[in-house]
C-alpha cells in the first residue's frame, strides 16, 4: 500500500546560522530558508540593472528545448540569463557570496573537487501564470538514472527572492525530504504535498537539485522575481556557456567568479587540472587578469 507523505514546512534560519548548519540541514531536509541572504542595497541593485532586460525578455521557452523543458518553463515566466555581462551587482557581489561557496563546497568539494554555476538566471512568473509542473532540476543530467541513494547530491539551487514570495503571487512550492524518497514514495509527487517558500526580498531558498518543487501559480496582479543560481560539480557541461562574454568585463572579476563561469581550469577531487587551453591552466595561456 502506498503511504502518501504529509508536507512538512521547509525550516527557517537567519544570517547568525553557520554555513556549516545551514549544509547540514539542507542534507537533511532538502532545502532551507535563509532570511536576510542578500542586503537590501544589493536587492535594489540587482533590481535596477536587470529591469530593461526583462521588459525586452519574452516568456516562455526561447531555445528549441524538447518537450519536457517547455513542460516547466512556463509560458508566463521570463527567464533571463546573461548576468555575467548585464549585472555589475551578479558578477561582482552575487558570484562570490561567501555562503554560498561554503555550502557548495561542503557538498561538492570532497566527491568531485571543483565545482561552478550550473546557471543564473532571473526567473520572473507574470500574473496568470499557471502552477509549474513538479520536478527535480538534477533530472538535467542522464546519470541520476542509474545512482543509488547513497550517492552524492549533484546540485544546489541558491533561489533568491528579488520581490516578495507569497502563496498567491507564484512563490516556489516544494517537498521537503522528497531528495530521499524512492519506490512507492514517488506517489507522493503531488500538489498537496507540497510547501510554499515564503521569502521576503533578500531571503533565499537553498535546496538540493533532488527536491521535487514547482513555481507556484500567480493569481495575483504582480509579478513574482527570484535570482537563481545552481551550482553544480564542474564535471558537468553549465546550461549557460559564457563564451562571448567580453574580456574587458571579464577582467573585472574575481579568480573565482571567473572559475565560476568557466573562465578558469578546474581540478578534480584527485588534483588533475581540467578544462585546459593547449596543456596549461587557462587562466595561464590566456594570461587573464583578475580583480
Amino acid at each position: 500500500m502506498t503511504v502518501t507523505p504529509r508536507p512538512t514546512a521547509i525550516r527557517t534560519v537567519g544570517t547568525s546560522t553557520s554555513p556549516e548548519e545551514i549544509s547540514k540541514l539542507i542534507a537533511s531536509d532538502g532545502a532551507v530558508i535563509v532570511r536576510q541572504f542578500i542586503s537590501d542595497s544589493v536587492i535594489t541593485a540587482l533590481n535596477e540593472e536587470v529591469d530593461p532586460y526583462l521588459e525586452a525578455t519574452i516568456s516562455g521557452a526561447q531555445a528549441n528545448s524538447g518537450e519536457l523543458y517547455e513542460k516547466t518553463v512556463g509560458n508566463r515566466t521570463k527567464h533571463m540569463g546573461n548576468l555575467a555581462a548585464i549585472s555589475p551587482t551578479y558578477r561582482t557581489t552575487i558570484l562570490n557570496h561567501p555562503v554560498m561557496h561554503a555550502v557548495s563546497n561542503a557538498f561538492f568539494t570532497a566527491p568531485f573537487g571543483d565545482y561552478w554555476v550550473n546557471r543564473g538566471a532571473v526567473l520572473q512568473v507574470e500574473p496568470g501564470e499557471k502552477a509549474q509542473g513538479l520536478h527535480r532540476d538534477d533530472s538535467l543530467y542522464g546519470i541520476t538514472r542509474y545512482l543509488g541513494q547513497d550517492a552524492p547530491e549533484l546540485m544546489v539551487n541558491f533561489f533568491i527572492a528579488l520581490t516578495e514570495f507569497r502563496e498567491d503571487n507564484g512563490a516556489t512550492r516544494l517537498i521537503p525530504g522528497s531528495h530521499r524518497w524512492k519506490g512507492e514514495e514517488i506517489a507522493g509527487v503531488v500538489p498537496q504535498n507540497t510547501v510554499g517558500a515564503l521569502m521576503q526580498p533578500g531571503d533565499a531558498v537553498l535546496y538540493l537539485g533532488s527536491v521535487w518543487h514547482g513555481a507556484g501559480e500567480n493569481q495575483s496582479a504582480e509579478s513574482r522575481r527570484g535570482l537563481s543560481v545552481t551550482m553544480h560539480p564542474a564535471h558537468f557541461t553549465p546550461m549557460e556557456a559564457h563564451v562571448d562574454l567580453p574580456r574587458n568585463i571579464l577582467e573585472q572579476m574575481t579568480p573565482l567568479a571567473q572559475k565560476m563561469i568557466g573562465w578558469r581550469s578546474w581540478c578534480g577531487y584527485h588534483g588533475v587540472p581540467v578544462w585546459t587551453v593547449r596543456d596549461r591552466r587557462m587562466e595561464d595561456e590566456l594570461a587573464l587578469k583578475s580583480a
